[in-house]
């Protein structure tokens, strides 16, 4: 059989092959814990958070804590929740991970990630 020569395996790169490239993306999560959750629960359910993204080969770059405030609605009726925006520069499969805790936690009432328009790409 006579392969073209354009449909032909390409010849090695030897060292002049690019680096992979990981495409990583930034997410901001909005997420909503219990108001009877203690300061010290919330910052595990935060540093686990950051750990899962560090452990993925990815950042944390900010967690900003609005404090206690008061839902536009009711949910499984509670009214107060503690609010955090946490920014963080991961792939999506560590993301998804991030996702997974947080549905399983119990002191998390909402969250919502949200990828944010800029790409950033890590070489590894």
């Amino acid at each position: 059989m006579n392969i073209p020569h354009s449909c032909s395996v390409p010849p090695a790169w030897g060292r002049f092959r690019p680096k992979e490239v990981i495409a990583t993306s930034n997410y901001e999560i909005m997420l909503l814990l219990s108001p009877d959750s203690e300061p010290e629960r919330r910052a595990e359910i935060i540093e686990r958070i950051k750990k899962t993204a560090t452990s993925g080969k990815g950042s944390v770059d900010n967690v900003d804590e609005w404090g206690k405030k008061r839902l536009s609605y009711e949910i499984n009726h509670i009214r107060d929740a503690h609010y955090f925006v946490v920014t963080l520069t991961a792939r999506p499969e560590v993301l998804d991970e991030i996702t997974r805790i947080l549905k399983i936690t119990d002191e998390v009432i909402r969250f919502m990630p949200v990828s944010l328009t800029e790409k950033v790409a890590s070489k590894s």
